[in-house]
């Protein structure tokens, strides 16, 4: 009789093969779900967002009339244009004129002012476009409700917070109409796509409007570093070549001298141009005249033709001028008291110490104090109590260490000043005190007394005057209680001893700089 309680234990373990399988088959089943929950097969590194599809779009108007609709040849048509013989721009232009004819009469013309941005790609992020309304009647400014404007290259997105903004301004109202067919923006365009990387258009078309009241709007928008105005317009229409040349070169003029005068039958674009201008000014920009042709130098056809010019307005740093020998000294005494002004003021506070305790005067170690400190300079030193003078002792003539020269000119200041009597320990607490770094003489040569105030800068000359052996100085401090420069000379006569009222072709007059350094701004 068999055992039913006997185990077959080769059963048993086949079972348990069979399990062990089916669950490692779950487990590498969830495991590869879960990754496909969990994880897209796509990379973030290829991330594009996705279209809108309720967006508003402008498309071309004049593509295959002003130029081509093919992309291929369009590109390549705008890539000639922008060839290397027109090299980039130095400094970044924040201001473009160009004209906005169809492409085989302007665009060599265009092409030479885009090229010009060419060097700045990366770094414009916002385009004013603003031309005039060729097709619809406008008063003020037409805006654009789009979210993008088309050209066979792709599309550009309209910057719509800039957009919001001019909106607010009565006289800049939505006007898709005025948009809708108008090309001296669209011709625009293609170059700005070819030649910039990244960045947002503002479309303007505008009709009838003061270029004051463009500018205004402009100007706030202008000053942002990453903003290009471009202004689209033609120039004279339907005259003869010579008489096309001669009126555009007048307007070639206008735009050099930065004259925002011209009339209606010099541009079709004249406000936008004179718009222009005025935001030059405004923003101390340079204009360059890149190109002024006519329609005669393209078509060959030359008894109506219409102008064309381009230029381009950039803010180069300006020349700095030489600094005169009195400027140079100053500026290398303003360094010197910013490395050095504080063991200066240490050598003033240790002077006077020395001066009411022991009476002596204290001499700087070169062991103390950093070796600059002891090439030769000319100092005051001034002592104040209350804000109220308490002495004041200099000298005029570099002939010693700077440091010496300050210890010596304290306690001068502090026991030997005969307009008061000796420093006193007590009054020490309370004290505060300046040291005047001073700069060499330069005499001013002048033709009469007249013509001497005129070339004394007030608030910024030391002056010196001498007559015979009688001689005056102040200190250009002095400026701050003697503003006027006809007391303040006065006062300095009478400080040499000399009469207020006299006056004299031989009285030899100086001018110096100061730099100072206080002990209440440390």
């Amino acid at each position: 009789m068999k055992d039913n309680s006997d185990i077959d234990y080769k059963k048993m373990t086949h079972y348990i093969i069979i399990a062990i399988v089916v669950l490692a088959l779950i487990v590498l089943n969830y495991c590869n779900l879960h990754k496909h929950v969990s994880s897209n097969p796509s990379l973030i590194t290829n991330y594009q967002p996705k279209e809108d599809e309720l967006a508003v779009y402008r498309n071309p108007a004049v593509a295959g009339l002003f130029y081509s609709k093919d992309k291929a040849k369009l590109d390549s048509e705008v890539e000639h244009y922008l060839s290397s013989l027109h090299s980039g721009s130095e400094f970044q232009p924040r201001i473009l004129i160009v004209p906005h004819a169809g492409y085989i009469y302007s665009a060599s013309t265009a092409g030479k002012a885009y090229a010009r941005l060419q060097n700045f790609s990366d770094k414009i992020r916002n385009v004013i476009l603003l031309g005039p309304s060729h097709r619809v009647a406008l008063k003020g400014v037409g805006l654009s409700s789009a979210d993008y404007f088309t050209t066979p290259l792709g599309k550009i997105a309209l910057n719509k917070e800039i957009i919001a903004q001019l909106a607010l301004n009565p006289q800049f109202k939505f006007n898709d109409q005025s948009h809708k067919e108008e090309h001296s923006l669209e011709v625009q365009l293609p170059f700005l796509q070819k030649v910039l990387k990244k960045f947002q258009i503002v479309p303007l078309v505008y009709g009838d409007v003061s270029p004051q009241i463009l500018a205004d709007a402009i100007l706030p928008l202008l000053k942002q570093p990453g903003t290009l105005l471009v202004v689209s317009a033609d120039l004279s229409h339907y005259h003869d070549y010579e008489t096309a040349q001669k009126l555009d070169s007048q307007t070639a003029q206008l735009v050099e001298q930065n004259k925002p005068e011209l009339e209606n039958h010099m541009s079709c674009g004249a406000t936008g141009i004179n718009a222009a201008l005025i935001l030059a000014k405004a923003q101390a920009l340079r204009p360059t005249t890149i190109d002024l042709i006519n329609s005669g130098d393209t078509s060959n056809e030359k008894d109506s033709v219409v102008g064309y010019g381009a230029w381009s307005f950039e803010k180069a740093p300006s020349v700095k001028e030489p600094l005169s020998q009195l400027e140079q000294e100053t500026q290398n005494l303003r360094q010197f008291a910013q490395d050095y002004g504080q063991e200066l003021l240490q050598i003033v506070a240790r002077s006077l110490q020395k001066a009411v305790t022991e009476h002596k005067t204290y001499s700087p170690s070169r062991k103390d104090y950093a070796d600059e400190l002891f090439n030769k300079g000319a100092s005051f030193v001034t002592l104040k109590a209350n804000n109220e003078l308490r002495g004041c002792i200099g000298t005029v003539i570099p002939h010693e260490a700077i440091a010496q020269d300050v210890a010596k000119n304290t306690y001068q200041a502090a026991m030997e000043d005969n307009r008061f009597s000796p420093l006193t320990q007590e009054e020490l607490k309370s004290l505060s005190f300046s040291v005047s770094l001073l700069t060499r003489f330069e005499p001013i040569i002048y033709q009469n007394a007249e013509d001497l105030l005129s070339k004394i800068r007030a608030g910024t000359d030391g002056i010196i005057i001498r007559d015979g052996d009688r001689q005056g100085l102040f200190l250009p401090s002095v400026w701050q209680e003697l503003p006027n420069k006809e007391e303040f000379m006065k006062q300095l006569k009478i400080k040499a001893g000399i009469n207020p009222s006299y006056w004299s072709e031989n009285l030899k007059v100086y001018r110096f700089r100061t730099v100072e350094i206080k002990s209440n701004e440390n």
